[in-house]
């Protein structure tokens, strides 16, 4: 799913400067994967992993975007100076259930708050 969604946005946005907010599920996950293959294409990509997991494929997908020298952030920046372009949700998938609870409200309620497009 990441490598998809990493080449949807290819096709839909040129090059730009990019924020992938990811959960700590399989969202998250895909996420990891769509920033390092958009990184590859040329934008330029800041993760942000307010709840890291521990899982090991987690861990190796994560290095993979360190490698690549992808900045790891734990909190959001402020969307209103940091700079970017476009943002990427990657948090919760379609089954989440129940109030969000933190660091995640916070962050949501950010993402509902700017005007950069979201995908």
């Amino acid at each position: 799913a990441g490598l998809s969604v990493a080449c949807a946005v290819q096709k839909q946005y040129t090059p730009c400067k990019l924020c992938i907010v990811c959960g700590p599920g399989n969202n998250g996950g895909d996420g990891l994967v769509a920033a390092r293959h958009l990184c590859h294409f040329g934008f330029t990509v800041t993760i942000v992993y307010p709840k890291a997991t521990t899982k090991e494929l987690y861990l190796n997908l994560l290095n993979q975007c360190r490698d690549l020298a992808i900045p790891v952030l734990e909190q959001l920046p402020d969307l209103q100076t940091a700079g970017f372009e476009l943002l990427m949700d990657a948090i919760f998938g379609f089954s989440f259930k129940g109030a969000p609870r933190a660091p995640f409200d916070s962050v949501l309620s950010a993402l509902k708050a700017t005007k950069i497009p979201i995908v």
